[in-house]
């Protein structure tokens, strides 16, 4: 297949995404006015889950539903080619409150100007119907392209993951491809597409401890424990001054390969990104004075331990003059590649037990470890063209996110190198109220997925 047939199939595909791209914003608008919050329990999701099962089935993708235990994934499956790309997406989003700060419903997909605004159009709805006009722009020419296309859904992505492993497990077969798209990609302030190769893992804890069995008139201060005082102080020997974390053994086991790659990965990365992030948040600095290399070195090749949130006593408004019978705190821990959570776990609490804290309760809220793909992969090696070509600029290939997803499931357990693409962009509100994305994001989102899968074919990749 020569290059005047890749134009051929890129030009015509560009075209299709234009004429029925109001189509696409209207299959948006549908699937986000489904209330799939996945911590609000089975019933939006499944009605999400169904709706979408339909949407495929309708494209002429076999489908089918799976359950591991909790939310329902759809597997679906089109073309017959000889090489096959898997395409993982979710369909449940976060909670939207607090509603007063929204400006819309944010199950109702309100247009303006150029945004479009809803719980779930960045993260992730957004890219499951981007993906789904990229392969409705390809359908005609997957033959030629010989390809095959897997979408994998899941619903419980903002929740932990915890019954994904199962359906993976029980479907490996299925899941075997020779390359995959992950859920989400972002367009930064200078116009580049972040391309992530890989996410952290997760550890996260919930730490309690009670002390007398209810709370006790603050008269009586002098003489009653106060568990606050205790938490607070067990806070001060997990991390120092300067950010590093105090725990044995916290930065052990890290794949020296990641480290390798990492390392030359950032060294292409502007560390003045990091500025605008900083002022964005009205910071003065980073933790340290951190800056520069050394704040993406932090950043992408170290592990993280963060207090996310704090609890004891009265929080309500006005006084209430009282010791609190327990305090909690909650902390996520993201390990890199090559790091196993339950040993951070185990190594965690042998820590605090010989610190004398042998009276607190440790509540696992959920765990998964990182994974990641090389940048030589020929998926991602597809991809950052095809960003080059849609954008405009080289994209901005990162070794790793910040943040947490079970990509690991996919890159260790089914051995599918993944990369990314998305249709969010730097300021989208993921997780915040009044989330959006910007339409021409939107389409150049399909556009980057469709000449990903053109790249990818062995029809054009021999080229």
């Amino acid at each position: 297949m020569g290059r005047s047939v890749y134009e051929n199939i890129r030009d015509k595909s560009f075209s299709y995404i234009s004429r029925n791209f109001d189509n696409y914003v209207s299959l948006l608008k549908d699937l986000v006015s489904y209330k799939s919050v996945a911590s609000w329990g089975l019933k939006g999701v499944g009605e999400c889950a169904n709706y979408l099962s339909d949407v495929l089935s309708s494209r002429g993708f076999k489908v089918s539903i799976k359950y591991g235990g909790g939310s329902p994934a759809i597997l679906g499956e089109i073309g017959s080619g000889s090489k096959t790309v898997l395409i993982y997406n979710h369909y449940d989003v976060q909670p939207p409150e607090p509603l007063e700060l929204w400006n819309s419903d944010p199950f109702e997909l309100l247009i303006k100007d150029d945004l479009l605004i809803g719980r779930g159009v960045a993260d992730n709805k957004g890219n499951i119907v981007a993906r789904i006009a990229a392969v409705d722009a390809l359908l005609e020419y997957l033959e030629l392209l010989d390809l095959r296309i897997k979408f994998l859904i899941e619903g419980e992505e903002e929740v932990g993951s915890p019954t994904l492993a199962n359906i993976i497990k029980d479907n490996l077969h299925w899941m075997s491809s020779d390359g995959g798209i992950w859920e989400t990609g972002y367009v930064g302030a200078d116009g580049r597409l972040e391309i992530p190769l890989g996410f952290k893992g997760i550890l996260y804890l919930e730490i309690m401890l009670k002390k007398s069995n209810r709370d006790v008139h603050s008269g009586l201060a002098p003489l009653i424990p106060n568990p606050a005082w205790e938490i607070a102080k067990m806070l001060t020997y997990l991390k120092d001054e300067k950010g590093k974390v105090l725990i044995p053994e916290f930065y052990d086991d890290v794949d020296p390969k990641f480290i390798s790659v990492a390392g030359e990965l950032i060294r292409h990365i502007d560390p003045e990104d990091l500025k605008a992030v900083r002022k964005e948040l009205g910071l003065d600095k980073f933790v340290n004075g951190l800056d520069g290399i050394d704040a993406l070195r932090e950043l992408y090749m170290k592990p993280s331990l963060n207090v996310s949130g704090l609890y004891s006593g009265y929080t309500g408004k006005g006084s209430k003059t009282i010791v609190p019978s327990v305090a909690g705190v909650k902390i996520d821990i993201r390990p890199l590649p090559g790091q196993k959570p339950e040993k951070i776990l185990e190594i965690f609490t042998k820590y605090l037990r010989e610190l004398g804290y042998s009276n607190i309760e440790i509540i696992v809220h959920g765990m998964y470890p990182a994974g990641y793909t090389e940048p030589d992969e020929e998926i991602v090696r597809a991809s950052i063209n095809a960003a080059e070509e849609v954008y405009g600029k080289y994209p901005k290939v990162l070794p790793i996110a910040s943040g947490s997803s079970p990509i690991y499931l996919l890159t260790s357990v089914a051995g599918v190198p993944i990369t990314g693409a998305g249709v969010g962009y730097f300021n989208s509100k993921v997780h915040a109220p009044n989330e959006n994305i910007r339409r021409e994001d939107f389409i150049r989102g399909i556009r980057h997925v469709v000449l990903t899968l053109i790249n990818f074919s062995s029809k054009i990749s021999k080229q």
